[in-house]
């Protein structure tokens, strides 16, 4: 007995001895190694081209240094003589809790309520920015004229008194972070990095990491994860490409805004010839908000390497709706694409808005109805009565959907204003070659790909 019990003494003790060994292990987050070399910092804003060609399609962090200086919400935003006057009646939404965790743990003031109570209690803000403050918050030049404009989907405020810190997370969008007050400090780490530091992100878009306590024993794979820091400060810009990781820390009273837009291929004709007629910058009010384009974020992140998105692979993100309505969702985006739809498409804007907005008004109905209790089929077990499991054998033939296809769905019809004798109901054995087809194929993320 007292052999044995040496024995697991001694592998404790290894054990232990082994965990102290592991660099920046229950350290904060970046302990474990000294960072990169510190990611490029301009003193000027390049015009959009510029930016566009050196940085968004390379997915290559930058800082602008006093991209916004001297604009009113630097200079003029202060609590009590300002916002509280000019924005107090405004609505606004707050997170309780300065160490995020994805809870939820949210609520709504106006905000001059807010601007008396968030010095001394756990709460920050985070929304987005009402329309009366858009008139005075700037957008710098990288960002007026090739398609960004176009392709806004999000502007969000962020506000505190310090202390804040998020999850280690990622963003399925574009994003300008700029500050008008306080410091900020970014932990990046590149995409690519992802699958190493842990397979959570991949359902939630963060990982379940303590970041002021990271546990290297259940996340091993931070040992092995470069990572860059970087300092933003009043009236600085960062670029943060989509999908690279990040952990953001605010220190002071601290109000920053980010500005999201979806992935795109630059337009060139949507700028003036001589790039010198940029401004510096424009007022956000002056441009509209797209947030329905954000479907162009998920059709990127989803498309195969041949540069289309199928209807099937709709439904890893839009899993609540049955193949006929993911068929229909391309058709209001691309009449008579039978299925599959080019991501070029909507990166080169090819698509006219008003079919983004028969996008929005289709998806909205569907959300209504199901909130009416009327639920669609999850995926393609739906299909067939029993487990996939037991699916008939493939007996070869292709299934054609181009006939009526719109209107198969289980449970009910999908009137698109045809007559209801032309309906095709396709057997069980045409189902299971179409889904068998289209499964498990490799899709890329690979933007330049498309």
């Amino acid at each position: 007995m007292l052999r044995i019990a040496f024995v697991l003494l001694t592998t404790l003790a290894v054990f232990v001895r082994n965990e102290d060994n592991l660099p920046g292990h229950m350290q904060p987050i970046g302990s474990h190694r000294p960072p990169e070399e510190g990611i490029e910092v301009l003193t000027s804003v390049p015009d959009p081209l510029e930016f566009y060609d050196k940085y968004m399609a390379k997915h290559t962090p930058v800082l602008f240094k006093g991209a916004i200086a001297g604009t009113p919400a630097v200079t003029s935003w202060n609590d009590d003589e300002y916002l509280s006057k000019t924005f107090g009646n405004l609505k606004i939404g707050y997170e309780i809790g300065k160490k995020e965790d994805r809870m939820g743990n949210g609520s709504s003031s106006t905000f001059g309520e807010f601007l008396k109570r968030y010095k001394t209690e756990d709460i920050y803000l985070v929304d987005d920015m009402p329309d009366g403050m858009q008139q005075e918050w700037m957008v710098p030049r990288c960002l007026l004229c090739g398609g960004y404009i176009e392709y806004l989907n999000f502007c969000f405020m962020w506000f505190s008194n310090g202390g804040t810190m998020s999850v280690l997370h990622t963003d399925s969008y574009e994003n300008l972070h700029c500050l008008a007050s306080g410091i900020k400090e970014f932990v990046l780490i590149p995409a690519e990095y992802s699958e190493i530091i842990g397979p959570e992100h991949a359902g939630l878009g963060y990982y379940h990491i303590d970041v002021e306590r990271v546990n290297m024993t259940s996340h091993p794979g931070m040992m092995e994860v470069p990572w860059y820091y970087v300092r933003v400060e009043p009236g600085d810009c960062l670029y943060l490409p989509y999908n690279w990781i990040h952990h953001v820390s605010s220190h002071g009273r601290n109000l920053g805004v980010n500005i999201w837009w979806s992935w795109f291929d630059f337009i060139r004709d949507k700028c003036p010839e001589d790039m010198s007629e940029v401004p510096d910058f424009l007022p956000l009010a002056q441009f509209q908000l797209r947030p329905e384009k954000q479907i162009v974020s998920v059709f990127v992140d989803i498309a195969r390497e041949d540069g289309y998105v199928y209807a099937e692979d709709l439904a890893t993100v839009l899993s609540m709706y049955n193949y006929s309505i993911l068929h229909q969702i391309l058709e209001r985006l691309d009449p008579g694409c039978d299925g599959k739809m080019l991501v070029s498409k909507l990166t080169r804007d090819e698509i006219p808005q008003e079919n983004y907005n028969k996008l929005k008004e289709f998806v909205d109905s569907l959300e209504s109805s199901n909130k009416d209790g009327e639920e669609a089929p999850e995926g393609p077990e739906e299909l067939y009565d029993g487990p996939m499991e037991e699916w008939p054998e493939d007996k070869g033939g292709e299934f054609d959907w181009s006939n009526g296809r719109e209107k198969f769905s289980i449970g009910h019809q999908v009137d698109i204003g045809e007559d209801d004798d032309d309906i095709q109901v396709p057997s069980e054995e045409d189902i299971v070659k179409f889904h068998r087809q289209y499964s498990g194929k490799k899709t890329s993320t690979e933007h330049n790909e498309l």
